[in-house]
């Protein structure tokens, strides 16, 4: 299941990709990256899974053959394991996916302002946070998905 940058990862890109309403789970900021599109200094807050409502995100369907050399490569990347995550679709039918949560213990960025500020200050080696959040509004927007909090964010951030 991809909720953020996955969507958009070149790793997953040749694979089957379904958009599905995640019941269960929300989008928030939480943890942050201090090498990727942040610095210790300037943390870039991460979009992450969170127990919520409901959302939107993409489920992949990786070959059995692959998945786990695909899932070392993105836990590399990503900085935690996935996990396998217990949720339920839009029409209640039930799904098992690994997704990578948040590590144990992120904490939510605790208001927007902090998490505009923090994106606007980020710089990292592959980006800054304004290029991150830009990406996945993208991404979202290439999988017809719509999430208020990202969308309403990264207006913020590009003003």
């Amino acid at each position: 299941m991809a909720y953020g940058s996955l969507m958009w990862d070149n790793a997953l890109a040749t694979y089957t990709g379904v958009p599905v309403r995640v019941n269960g789970f929300r989008r928030a900021f939480v943890g942050q990256n201090t090498t990727r599109w942040g610095s210790p200094e300037h943390p870039c807050p991460q979009v992450g899974l969170v127990p919520g409502e409901a959302c939107e995100a993409v489920l992949f369907d990786l070959p059995r053959a692959k998945r786990r050399h695909i899932l070392h490569n993105l836990r590399q990347r990503e900085g935690t394991r996935a996990r396998t995550v217990r949720f339920r679709l839009g029409g209640g039918h039930p799904v098992r996916a690994r997704s990578f949560l948040p590590a144990r213990g992120a904490r939510e960025w605790p208001d927007r302002e902090g998490v505009i500020e923090a994106l606007r200050a980020a710089r990292g080696v592959v980006g800054t946070g304004a290029e991150y959040i830009r990406a996945i509004v993208h991404a979202m927007e290439l999988w017809k998905i719509d999430d208020p909090l990202v969308t309403e964010v990264w207006k913020e951030v590009r003003s």
